[in-house]
């Protein structure tokens, strides 16, 4: 007995079974190509991640070196107000 040309499947309907597998064959190329690209952004985001790192570690540091030439400021300040006190109270 010949195979009809169409037959029903339910709501959908099924022309080919070689449509339906060319199109597993691309979807399966499909999702290959995203764990690819998964992968790579992963490995991108690990590095990202390790550049964070750094940079929190350069600007804590920045930081420190603010706060020290801050204190530094106002000691200096402080001095050169006593100074000119004690100048104009002579």
């Amino acid at each position: 007995m010949p195979k009809p040309k169409r037959s029903s499947c339910g709501y959908w309907q099924c022309e080919d079974e070689e449509y339906i597998e060319s199109f597993a064959d691309e979807l399966m190329s499909s999702l290959d190509e995203f764990k690819n690209v998964i992968v790579d952004l992963k490995s991108e985001r690990d590095t990202l991640k390790e550049e964070i790192g750094a940079l929190k570690g350069i600007n804590q540091a920045e930081m420190n070196k603010v706060l020290k030439m801050r204190v530094f400021m106002m000691i200096s300040w402080e001095l050169f107000v006593g100074f000119v006190a004690a100048s104009i109270m002579k």
